[in-house]
């Protein structure tokens, strides 16, 4: 029985995933929910985030639950970690593995399941594809093709091991160290530049007003960038009230 209902959904969604752009929803992005889907836990609440109207369609079809139409979390069902089996959810019936990954990055993918082919192709790249067999190579292209759509370094790690073919069980580590730790350089790669919110203040009359408030931005710390020319200066949120009392303070007194 579920070996069928598993059939049935799956059947679905490749029919809605063929239709993704027909209906304004974007094909790579609703994949790449589904693989971090298949990462979920049951019982745990999780943030829709901008995939509201992919959420509903889920939830149509059992896959996930909202405690109401318009609540910002929702819960995946048991159906669809029944469905996905993946990661390190020990709910999931698990179905026979079928990735083999190599030290040279090329992943041999035993299975005709076109579900599973396209999350395989959000990080890797395909080089052949036969009726039951298809050749990936991740490079650090699809890597970063896979990060900027919400995938983790690990996700794709856990998302190869879980699915690993019989053979690679024996392997210890299943993954081959070469290629954990490339995929985490990678990683790294993309994490190298950080953001910070920070506060623009531009609306200086005078290049001494400018003067006294970058001062004392610098003296407590929270100067993120400054245009002295320009009269422009960029705080951190954690300095920001500390500079406005101060900015206020300063024109109150100073009459303007």
């Amino acid at each position: 029985k579920q070996w069928y209902q598993r059939r049935v959904r799956g059947y679905f969604m490749l029919r809605y995933l063929d239709k993704c752009d027909t209906i304004g929803l974007n094909l790579t992005t609703c994949l790449a929910f589904i693989f971090q889907l298949s990462f979920s836990t049951l019982g745990k609440a999780y943030p829709i985030g901008s995939h509201g109207t992919f959420v509903q369609h889920l939830r149509q079809i059992g896959l996930v639950y909202q405690r109401r139409h318009t609540s910002p979390w929702f819960y995946p069902t048991r159906h669809a970690i029944d469905f996905l089996s993946a990661g390190s959810n020990k709910t999931a019936e698990k179905k026979e593995g079928f990735l083999v990954v190599e030290t040279n990055f090329r992943v041999y993918a035993y299975t005709s399941n076109e579900l599973d082919i396209a999350l395989v192709a959000l990080f890797a790249e395909t080089l052949h594809r036969f009726e039951s067999f298809v050749v990936g190579h991740i490079t650090r292209e699809s890597v970063q093709m896979a990060l900027q759509n919400g995938i983790s370094a690990k996700q794709i790690l856990d998302f190869l091991e879980s699915h690993a073919h019989p053979q690679m069980l024996k392997n210890k580590p299943i993954i081959a160290p070469t290629v954990t730790d490339q995929l985490y350089l990678w990683e790294m790669e993309r994490s190298r530049l950080s953001t910070e919110e920070g506060v623009l203040y531009s609306q200086f009359l005078s290049d001494a007003d400018f003067k006294v408030v970058h001062e004392y931005a610098q003296n407590i710390g929270c100067v993120q960038w400054s245009n002295i020319q320009k009269r422009l200066l960029v705080v951190n949120k954690k300095g920001h009230g500390d500079v406005k009392k101060y900015w206020k303070a300063y024109k109150k007194e100073h009459g303007e």
